[in-house]
């Protein structure tokens, strides 16, 4: 008894001491392997793909960010042309991925753009993870930092066509971490009310507006927004008019001209809504208030900027025609602000510059605790388009989805396989593939192999 005893207890000693000897083995190999599928999820690359043989204006501004792992997966997002030189634009959008990295990652320096806002521990994306790009940890800590903690992906600065820059990156970002799925959101396309011809603006006429409308109506869309910029700034601004300030009636009678006759395209079938640029006074925003409610708009959007906040909501108290909120908003707090205030019915945030999908929800979420509606604008392309849509699908709150050209994604033979479909104004989103054999790409920033490796 004693003998099989010894020999039972010997046995069991040696497999505990070959369970000690091959356990950090199988320890390491599990962290050789969790280490090697990081590795392939880090991102090396970025390109900006450009439309090969454009057909149309559109297709020649649209930009495509691709974002390339160590494993060869890839992420797409897009935005449009803001007018920079080619050379600006590939270095805006090599700064953009290269988040302060000019600055070697100094966290005490001075930022000369006042405007200019922290997104994270996280400068580059380039050698990270989308995971960890798209959620970095707060900065701590700033002492006399100037760059100040901000929640979410937000903007790192502000100015034309950044904010489509922002969306784009974390479109691609999200691409490489999600798996599409089916959305259902209403659309409405953004046009503008002026034309440009031979490098000048001018406003289109009733008839051309009447047209346009026409199209989008027979395409299938069930909203439409009128752009209030371009050549009405320009009038003002030869006039000496500074901002804020408020439409001459010579010129609000054309704008109404315009208004009534896109409303006549439209007809009960289809919404109206007229945005102005966040640059009117509180007397220009009630002469256009009470014009727009004359012509049945629906929705006034962004007619004036978030400093005058409390202004807007004394002065809406004047007329009865819903306003929206939210063009020029950068925090949570201005879209709490502009509640508190009523200065509008419908929160209408930017993208990019709230912060990206993140932070829509995040708007949507107040707007549905305030029992008010939402409807996002989104500065880009199909691919943007479709992920500010997937992030807001299926919310009761969310009128619809504002962006420019949506008509452009819907024709067949454009830059996706499949063309978005839409159906009684609604975004039908089904997994897409980008058809990369009509762009060409050109190589903005790559992760650099370490020498010592």
């Amino acid at each position: 008894m004693k003998t099989e005893t010894f020999m039972t207890n010997s046995r069991t000693t040696q497999c505990v001491r070959m369970l000690m000897i091959l356990l950090p083995a199988f320890t390491i190999l599990n962290l050789q392997q969790a280490n090697a599928a990081a590795d392939s999820d880090e991102i090396v690359a970025v390109d900006l793909l450009t439309v090969r043989e454009p057909g149309s204006s559109t297709e020649s501004r649209l930009r495509v960010i691709r974002l390339t792992t160590r494993s060869g997966a890839k992420g797409y997002g897009d935005y449009l042309d803001f007018g920079f030189p080619a050379r600006n634009e590939e270095e805006s959008l090599d700064r953009l991925v290269n988040r302060y990295a000019q600055q070697n990652h100094k966290k005490d320096i001075f930022l000369t753009d006042p405007s200019m806002r922290a997104v994270g521990f996280g400068h580059t994306v380039l050698g990270k993870t989308a995971n960890v790009a798209l959620n970095p940890p707060p900065i701590s800590e700033l002492g006399r930092n100037a760059l100040f903690p901000r929640e979410g992906f937000g903007p790192m600065w502000q100015g034309p066509g950044k904010a489509g820059l922002i969306i784009a990156l974390q479109a691609a970002l999200l691409d490489l971490t999600e798996e599409p799925g089916p959305c259902r959101v209403r659309l409405c396309p953004s046009i503008p009310i002026d034309r440009q011809i031979d490098g000048k603006r001018r406003l289109s006429t009733p008839d051309e507006m009447q047209q346009r409308v026409m199209s989008l109506k027979k395409a299938g869309f069930t909203a439409v927004r009128l752009e209030l910029a371009g050549a009405l700034e320009d009038e003002m601004t030869a006039r000496g008019e500074c901002i804020p300030y408020r439409y001459p009636q010579e010129l609000l009678s054309r704008i109404s001209s315009l208004v009534r006759a896109s409303k006549n395209a439209a007809g009960t079938e289809m919404e109206l809504v007229v945005a102005a640029n966040m640059n009117l006074s509180t007397d220009g925003m009630t002469y256009l208030a009470l014009h727009c409610e004359r012509n049945a708009v629906t929705l006034l959007e962004n007619p004036m900027a978030v400093r005058h906040l409390p202004e807007q909501g004394e002065a809406c108290k004047e007329f009865n025609q819903p306003l929206g909120i939210g063009g020029d908003y950068q925090f949570l707090e201005d879209f709490s602000q502009g509640i508190k205030n009523q200065a509008g019915t419908v929160l209408t945030p930017n993208a990019g510059r709230i912060g990206g999908v993140m932070m829509l929800a995040r708007t949507a979420n107040l707007a549905k605790e305030a029992k008010l509606k939402v409807a996002p604008m989104v500065q880009g392309g199909p691919l943007s388009l479709l992920t500010v849509a997937r992030a807001l699908s299926g919310r009761t709150e969310v009128l619809w989805v504002t962006s420019p050209c949506q008509d452009e994604w819907l024709k067949p033979d454009g830059v996706l396989k499949t063309p978005l479909q839409m159906k009684q104004g609604f975004l039908i989103a089904e997994p897409y593939e980008i058809d990369e054999t009509k762009f060409q790409a050109t190589r903005i920033s790559e992760l650099k192999s370490n020498p010592s490796e």
